[in-house]
């Protein structure tokens, strides 16, 4: 089994984490994919006069990798295969094409607590995810 989990450094995706790490270990042959996308603006990156595309990979990796640390720790510790993907992109197109890619079984994502009249008025991340899957996903409050 396959585990996609996108991680933004939130405690609810840390617990996503934990949730995909207990489905993993149920499993000997599974394995926890960790997903960190990011956007043009939360790299600080402007649309107009665009960089070039490995010095936006470059900043992604760099904000990433902090943002993994504790996941990847904790993976490391349930001794759980798992692996660690950035992109950079609109993040619930990107979760749902990178589970595609990545032959992904299953995605398991934290929820930020928003009600649905929050949800409908903000746009959810999640809930285009869940629309857009063509895997189970699991929420994680």
């Amino acid at each position: 089994m396959r585990v996609l989990v996108p991680v933004d450094g939130t405690p609810p995706s840390h617990r996503a984490v934990l949730h995909a790490i207990t489905m993993a270990k149920a499993c000997p042959t599974s394995q926890v994919i960790l997903l960190n996308v990011q956007t043009r603006a939360s790299l600080g990156l402007s649309d107009i006069g665009a960089e070039q595309p490995h010095e936006e990979e470059r900043k992604a990796r760099h904000v990433s990798l902090r943002l993994f640390e504790k996941d990847v720790a904790a993976c490391h510790a349930a001794r759980v295969f798992y692996e660690t993907i950035v992109e950079v992109g609109p993040v619930a197109d990107t979760i749902v094409r990178v589970a595609k890619e990545q032959h992904a079984d299953h995605i398991v994502m934290g929820t930020r607590g928003l009600n649905s009249l929050g949800g409908l008025l903000l746009g959810s991340v999640t809930t285009r995810a869940v629309h857009l899957a063509h895997v189970p996903v699991t929420l994680i409050k």
